[in-house]
């Protein structure tokens, strides 16, 4: 049983790369560039016509699209791995709740700041664009540092790690930065240090990114 991952380097299929290698699942990754040229741009639109990574195929050549959702799939389908609280745990609710408020709150902010262009013509409008979704990204960062400033645990949800570490410490190194993760949420920040420093997401992550910051 094997799938496939369409995704590029950096972008949001990190986080399902992530997944796959933390459940021990055979996969196979297909580079496709959403940003990319007419060629790329037609292998990604021929697995999601929305044109966005991740897309995984499954083993029966289904497609799931969106990160979140396919990173609960995946949780939920390989219970042995431990990465996500199961139907029935107590930390089931607040899993759900921050993985569907990093996905609507949080990434929904990079689809604009890294390409304002899409969402108005008007290049005048753009520095504007940027610094309302930059602002707006900060706040729901802090809402969720806040909401967290305090809990027990080395990881978000106690001691073990979960995929909304993963999706968390895959986030704070986009746009504007680590640094600047640090800085706005600090509660968060050791939740990410203990989850970069598993030795699979490690490996992951220096495929993926190669800057620290």
């Amino acid at each position: 049983m094997s799938y496939t991952l369409y995704g590029k380097a950096g972008f949001g299929s990190v986080c399902v790369e992530a997944a796959l290698e933390l459940v021990g699942a055979a996969y196979d990754f297909v580079e496709a560039d959403p940003l990319g040229d007419a060629a790329d741009q037609r292998r990604v639109r021929a697995v999601n016509p929305a044109g966005q990574v991740p897309a995984l195929i499954l083993p029966d050549d289904s497609v799931m699209t969106e990160s979140a959702a396919i990173l609960i799939w995946l949780g939920d389908h390989y219970p042995e791995a431990g990465i996500a609280p199961a139907v029935d745990a107590p930390e089931r609710a607040e899993y759900l709740r921050w993985m569907l408020f990093l996905a609507a709150s949080i990434y929904s902010t990079f689809t604009l700041s890294d390409g304002p262009e899409r969402f108005h013509p008007d290049p005048a409008t753009h520095e504007t664009l940027l610094a309302m979704t930059n602002q707006r990204r900060n706040d729901m960062w802090t809402l969720m540092n806040d909401a967290f400033d305090g809990a027990p645990g080395r990881f978000l949800l106690g001691d073990s790690l979960s995929l909304l570490d993963v999706y968390v410490a895959m986030m704070c190194r986009w746009s504007p930065g680590r640094s600047s993760f640090a800085r706005v949420c600090p509660a968060l920040l050791p939740a990410v240090e203990a989850t970069e420093a598993d030795p699979i997401i490690a490996e992951v992550w220096a495929r993926n990114f190669r800057r620290q910051d």
